[in-house]
Parts: structure tokens; C-alpha cells; sequence
């Protein structure tokens, strides 16, 4: 489901993941600004709050209406390939930037947040920052041709049920801009998969249960490329079809 509340925008809600990507394919079929972003058209809105009661994956909805390529590319830019590659329909920059696996392992970042929160675990700085200098170098000098990660930041945030229940770890992110139909169903995917290693890796080090609790974000830009609108529409079609038919 997307309520619109003045004057803040566009709120996003779901049970699973792949709910509130449906609902934010919907909302940005429904209600984006016809717009153009380095010479591509496309609909889009802005400034998006967006959460998912859980952070479960595989996820059914994904299975039956997402790409499973291109949710599979971004699972393994995550967890296997060290260079950055863009999938687009029209790809938009050249390979060769570090990819978010290579980010997360040269940075050693899960080894932080968990570290982190194993010594403190009401902390918060438990923090994946994927932005560095050299990314600004890097858009300064080819413009045109430039690779800077859409999902910014990545938080774990444990909090405490009581002694014998342990933690719900909340996992809450932020894109600069996301690629609403081609790629946010599997950054979603992406960000779960990560949390549930935090998790158990929080489950080792602190002898306690941790609950992966919602994945909650915001989204500065959210957008369908003009090549991808007629698929998106056709997504949202056969998904509001097999809603009606079930109820």
C-alpha cells in the first residue's frame, strides 16, 4: 500500500519486500512526473519513505512478478563480483568502479557493524557507508560516464526485548536514487540477505536471539525508465488481477 501525506510525500507500506516493491512500481506508474535524467526520460518521484514489515528472501511476490536476472545481478554485486557493471535496458556508466561486495570486504564494514554492535549493542554507529573520496574524483572527472552508489547507507539498530528473548535488529537504509522496476526489488533483497548475516553473526557473539525486525528506508529519487514503463505496467496488471481474483 502508498498514502500520499502532505506536505512530506509518498509513504510506502508492506508486509514483505516484495509488497512494497509492487506498491512503490505502483506509485511511481501512478503518480510520477514524466522527467529527464542525463538525456533518459522517465517517470519518477521524489523523497519516498518506504518499509517492510519483514526481511524475508526468498520472497513469493518477487518470485512471481520480479526479474529473476536482474534481482540475481544485484544479489552478486553484493556478495560476489568485485566490479561494478551496469544491467540497465541502457546501461548508464562503463564497468570498473568497485561493485558493493568489493566495498563491503575491502572495508571490512561487516566485520565493523558486528564488532560494533557485539560491544555495544544499543549503538548508533553500526553504519555501512558506501560512498569514499575517490568516488568524487571519479564523477568530477568523467561526468558523462561516472558510477556512484545508488543505496548510500546501510544501519543495524539492535533493540532489546528483554533477557531471555534477546534483540530485534531494525535495518534501515538509504538510496540517492533507485531504479524503481529494473533494480529496487533486488536491492531489497540484497539489504535482507545482508541483514541476516549481521543477525547471525550478532547471534554467535552475544549468546542471544536476534530478530530480524523491518527494513525501513528513504528513497531520494524514485524512478522507471521510459524503456521499462509498458513491462512496469504490465507487472502492476497481472498483479492487481491475481489480487482481485483471491480476494
Amino acid at each position: 500500500m502508498y498514502v500520499k501525506l502532505e506536505p512530506f510525500g509518498y509513504n510506502i507500506y508492506g508486509e514483505t519486500i516484495g509488497s512494497i516493491w509492487l506498491s512503490l512500481v505502483e506509485a511511481v506508474m501512478k503518480n510520477g512526473i514524466l522527467t529527464e535524467d542525463e538525456d533518459r526520460k522517465r517517470l519518477s518521484l521524489q523523497n519516498i519513505r518506504i518499509k517492510s514489515a519483514t526481511q524475508q528472501f526468498p520472497d513469493s511476490l518477487l518470485e512471481k512478478y520480479g526479474n529473476k536476472k536482474n534481482i540475481d545481478e544485484i544479489i552478486n554485486l553484493t556478495f560476489n563480483e568485485e566490479v561494478m557493471y551496469d544491467f540497465d535496458v541502457v546501461p548508464s556508466f562503463s564497468s570498473g568502479s568497485k561493485s558493493y561486495y568489493a566495498r563491503l570486504k575491502d572495508w571490512e564494514m561487516l566485520d565493523f557493524v558486528v564488532a560494533r554492535l557485539a560491544e555495544i549493542p544499543e549503538s548508533k554507529k553500526a553504519i555501512m557507508s558506501f560512498i569514499r573520496q575517490e568516488d568524487y574524483q571519479r564523477v568530477m572527472e568523467k561526468p558523462k560516464d561516472d558510477y556512484l552508489p545508488c543505496i548510500t547507507t546501510v544501519q543495524f539498530r539492535l533493540i532489546k526485548i528483554n533477557s531471555e528473548k534477546g534483540y530485534h535488529m531494525n535495518t534501515l537504509f538509504n538510496a540517492r536514487s533507485i531504479d524503481a522496476y529494473q533494480k529496487a526489488g533486488g536491492n531489497f533483497a540484497a539489504i535482507s540477505l545482508l541483514s541476516k548475516e549481521v543477525s547471525n553473526c550478532l547471534a554467535e557473539k552475544l549468546k542471544t536471539n536476534i530478530w530480524p525486525g523491518p527494513l525501513d528506508g528513504f528513497l531520494t529519487d524514485a524512478h522507471i525508465y521510459q524503456e521499462s514503463i509498458e513491462e512496469a505496467k504490465e507487472t502492476i496488471r497481472l498483479y492487481k488481477h491475481y489480487e482481485q481474483n483471491i480476494e
